[in-house]
């Protein structure tokens, strides 16, 4: 690049007083000055972009949640690059895509309103195939990605793991075409959002995993209700609840009757079959905001929350017609909270007692127990579930 006169030689030529040479040093002088100010102008572009840039990728790493990911890349490229539409597809298996958000020239990201509106074949999948790193051409051209482009486009890949998770692509630039620092950025774009998107992936993977394996351990394999531990926990609350706000609720242990006996002459299979009946009337008929859980082999649980003794017996009753519509025989024992104790352990001890006098009554019956009166036995209803 030319550069200017030196002060000696500029001296020298407005000395001489030439009006010929002083023009051509000031044609000269303003030629430079153009391009330092384009210099300048193209530096403070840059920066604005990497301002930008840095901004995306600083958001990308405070967040896991994908939609929030994907609309600060887009946002992001928007604003710095200054396109005036922005869609991102997804990738799907089978090689196809779907047209998943769009973000405007003021930042704003929409769900996109056509999910399949892209043109196939064409440049998007040599993206989805990898046989091309990137793609870039204008509205007229025949493998374009759109049938509505708007001006020049460019569309780069999102990979993460050598699979390609989606598709960022941008139309309308600010100039006749994309230029090469555009595409740059976009990669530089695409690469960190595919980075970000897979993190918040298998984030979402690890917890779902968790919540599947907390869901499993408490609860019951056979039956599909909550299990021991689940009780435990839940009745924990239960207890709290009631103990704060001064309301009573009964204990009930429930014991599928002769179990043993549908083992030994029909084969565990029918044992187990008629267990799950059991959990199902169980859950079916008990109230909502009931705690319901198998206990351990025939025994199950149930809380009736809010309930006194008179509301427990009505329910306990209705409890035990359902059993019997069933074809199910079951024995029943009560306990009331906090009159027969004010914990877990006592109100299982005191409904278990009950529940053993009930089975000493002739089963498919139930008992209360009465801490000073020792054990009352109910009457016993009838087929039709009534008392008798």
């Amino acid at each position: 690049m030319e550069s200017s006169l030196s002060p000696d030689e500029a001296g020298s030529v407005l000395a001489s007083s030439d009006p010929e040479a002083l023009a051509e040093e000031v044609a000269r002088l303003r030629s430079r000055l153009a391009m330092v100010e384009a210099e300048r102008d193209e530096y403070a572009a840059q920066n604005a972009e990497l301002f930008v840039l840095q901004q995306v990728f600083t958001t990308l790493n405070s967040t896991l949640e994908i939609n929030d990911i994907l609309s600060t890349v887009m946002r992001g490229v928007s604003e710095a690059l200054r396109f005036k539409r922005v869609i991102l597809f997804d990738a799907v298996e089978g090689g196809s895509l779907i047209r998943r958000l769009e973000c405007d020239s003021s930042g704003t990201v929409l769900h996109a309103t056509d999910p399949r509106e892209y043109r196939s074949p064409s440049t998007m999948n040599d993206l989805v195939s990898r046989s091309v790193e990137l793609a870039f051409g204008n509205e007229g051209d025949p493998d374009r990605p759109l049938e509505d482009g708007r001006g020049p486009y460019c569309a780069v890949p999102l990979i993460a793991r050598e699979v390609v998770r989606g598709i960022l692509y941008a139309d309308s630039p600010p100039g006749e075409e994309v230029s090469e620092n555009q595409l740059r950025m976009m990669l530089d774009f695409a690469s960190q959002a595919a980075v970000a998107v897979e993190n918040a992936r298998l984030h979402e993977e690890t917890r779902r995993l968790l919540e599947e394996s907390q869901r499993l351990a408490l609860t019951d394999s056979l039956t599909g209700i909550p299990n021991r531990r689940a009780l435990n926990e839940m009745l924990d609350r239960e207890l709290h609840t009631s103990e704060r706000y001064d309301t009573p609720f009964a204990f009930v242990i429930l014991d599928l009757d002769d179990l043993k006996k549908i083992n030994d002459t029909g084969g565990h299979g029918l044992g187990d079959l008629a267990l799950k009946r059991f959990a199902q009337v169980l859950k079916k008929n008990a109230r909502k905001g009931d705690i319901i859980a198998r206990y351990a082999g025939d025994e199950f649980v149930l809380v009736m929350a809010q309930s006194d003794r008179e509301h427990a017996q009505q329910g306990v009753q209705r409890m035990l017609a359902a059993m019997r519509r069933s074809g199910l025989s079951t024995s029943i024992g009560v306990s009331m909270f906090p009159t027969d104790g004010v914990d877990g352990q006592t109100l299982f001890h005191a409904a278990d007692e009950a529940l053993y006098k009930a089975k000493q009554r002739g089963k498919n019956c139930y008992v209360f127990f009465e801490r000073k009166k020792g054990l009352e036995s109910e009457p016993v209803p009838s087929t039709d579930g009534s008392a008798t």
